[in-house]
């Protein structure tokens, strides 16, 4: 599913790689940028300013593609959410090939290749080692975190659980804003909403919650790396009674 980010259109295609007939496939996600004309290069140079490296080794039968400097995560299985330090590279509904979310789930990372109209040829995906070699890719490494239906459950919960402990000393428009989340299922959200509420109105907060919140954000197996780091700079502006 394509999605709009940072002014392009972005493809996240779910993929296993071959190397060879007796190896076992390697599970990948590759990210097709739609851009302008002429911009192909643009695009690689700021990838490799991330990070990105040269993703050949992986097609030639060498796992690692480079250190890992990217997050992906999903909590229902159907939406990835892709992100490095500096924002969300893509988030969408992919359909993987058959068992590939237990394969990277098992693996706990998988390698993400990207260029631009990567998709479009026929028989695209024995292109990709070709692409490789001539530059037109760029790869990296994701760690992963899956959450399961219960995780997902439980995270919502918590979340219900801070905006409940926050409510008396929040301001309308911020319980909205939070409340919103909540019924748009976006737990994550309703909780960063309700702590910078807390933070700029100089609201204390219970320990107990505060213990809650830096747990979440320090194994970010909810809020993934962006958010995850927002709550750490807001807990630090936070006092306990």
């Amino acid at each position: 599913m394509r999605r709009k980010t940072h002014g392009s259109t972005v493809d996240a295609v779910a993929i296993y790689h071959a190397p060879a007939a007796d190896r076992r496939g390697t599970p990948m996600v590759a990210l097709d940028y739609d851009i302008e004309p002429g911009t192909r290069d643009s695009l690689l140079q700021i990838l490799a300013r991330r990070g990105w490296r040269d993703p050949s080794p992986a097609f030639d039968g060498v796992d690692d593609l480079t250190s890992a400097v990217l997050s992906l995560r999903s909590v229902d299985g159907r939406t990835l959410v892709i992100e490095d330090d500096t924002g969300v590279l893509f988030e969408g509904v992919v359909t993987p090939p058959h068992g590939w979310f237990e394969h990277v789930r098992a693996l706990g990372a998988v390698g993400v290749i990207a260029g631009a109209g990567i998709t479009a040829a026929p028989d695209w995906q024995r292109q990709l080692p070709r692409l490789a070699r001539e530059s037109e890719l760029l790869g990296s490494i994701a760690t992963v975190t899956f959450g399961n239906v219960s995780g997902r459950e439980d995270f919502h919960a918590f979340a219900c659980e801070v905006v409940s402990a926050l409510r008396p000393a929040l301001p309308p428009d911020a319980l909205h804003d939070a409340g919103f989340a909540l019924e748009d299922d976006r737990p994550h959200r309703a909780v960063l909403e309700a702590v910078d509420s807390a933070v700029r109105h100089r609201v204390a907060v219970s320990a107990r919650i505060v213990d809650l919140l830096q747990r979440h954000a320090a194994d970010r197996t909810s809020f993934g790396w962006r958010d995850a780091r927002t709550l750490k700079r807001l807990l630090r502006k936070i006092h306990t009674p």
